[in-house]
């Protein structure tokens, strides 16, 4: 995992994206509360909110949102760091008691109807999230006092708890930021990146979503696999491409050459049997390579050659393995 600010600030511009919110919510928010919401109403709200502490809290994400017939204000907070922190339950009191206060004070809401709040944590630490997700459980009272005890359940997002065939079936742009950051090794990572890619082309307004999504990839990749990141384009691809889709390629030409470098520490014949396959699984990575693999087996250093270059280049899977 990386360190704090940089996921601070790199994920305060992904879900400063209303089609990345609707994709964390409908992909990772009990269907109870997606369903009802109107995310054509999503508005990002301005401004930062400071606790009864002063501490200002400008990295996390408000939007508001139509649900039924009231308002919602969903908080997004980022907790980026190695440790679950015990005094969450608290904290997220704090928090979202600064956001009521604010629109109060900015007579934004009516203090004698407020409307709800969807307090999210989005946690992508090493370690499982094992503290309490509501205020109630950690208040140690005797029963005649708990009416008068604060109440606040916030809703835990914990990346790293996710399997990845969980991840892999839910297939949107924002399961894969979490694959991402579960990857384990270059290769993975990169694979990923493919699925990302894929995904990206379904959204609208795609071209802004990319520039964001490309920088956060960059830079990801950069700090936890700098060998990955060797060729990147800075300019967006127009048509049917995209800027991340561009990259995907340019990274899957640098993992050519690296299978070529592996040939000499492996042996020749094996070297390119890994190139090809990691590179398969960056190019095509919801492809299933099983129909191939005899071929892949019985395959010459000759034939093994010609299909890391087609794989380089080609547009689909069976293009690459389609005799000539």
């Amino acid at each position: 995992m990386t360190d704090a600010p940089f996921h601070d600030t790199g994920y305060k511009a992904l879900f400063s994206l209303p089609e990345l919110v609707q994709q964390l919510i409908e992909g990772f928010v009990t269907p109870d509360i997606a369903q009802r919401l109107d995310f054509s109403t999503l508005e990002l709200v301005a401004g930062s909110f400071v606790t009864p502490a002063m501490q200002s809290r400008e990295e996390d994400v408000v939007w508001r949102v139509k649900m039924a017939d009231t308002t919602l204000y969903l908080y997004l907070l980022l907790e980026f760091q190695s440790t679950p922190d015990a005094a969450m339950p608290v904290r997220m009191v704090q928090y979202v008691a600064a956001l009521y206060d604010s629109l109060i004070k900015e007579k934004r809401v009516d203090p004698r109807r407020l409307p709800p709040v969807l307090p999210v944590v989005l946690y992508n630490g090493e370690r499982r999230w094992r503290v309490a997700t509501d205020i109630g459980e950690v208040i140690a009272c005797p029963p005649v006092l708990r009416p008068y005890q604060p109440r606040l359940r916030y809703y835990l997002l914990d990346e790293g708890a996710y399997s990845d065939h969980e991840l892999a079936g839910v297939r949107n742009v924002v399961a894969g930021i979490f694959a991402l950051e579960n990857a384990q090794g270059k290769e993975e990572a990169l694979a990923v990146v493919g699925r990302i890619s894929e995904a990206l082309k379904a959204l609208p307004n795609r071209e802004r979503i990319d520039r964001v999504l490309t920088q956060w990839v960059k830079r990801y990749l950069q700090r936890l696999h700098p060998g990955a990141m060797m060729a990147v384009e800075e300019t967006l691809e127009t048509g049917e491409g995209t800027m991340l889709a561009t990259n995907v390629q340019k990274w899957a030409e640098e993992l050519l050459r690296e299978g070529r470098q592996q040939g000499i520490h492996r042996g020749q014949h094996e070297g390119k049997l890994w190139a090809l396959r990691q590179l398969l699984r960056v190019r095509f990575p919801e492809a299933d390579l099983t129909p191939y693999q005899s071929r892949l087996e019985a395959a010459t250093d000759a034939e093994l050659e010609h299909l890391l270059t087609r794989a380089a280049t080609a547009a689909t899977l069976e293009e690459v393995f389609a005799t000539p």
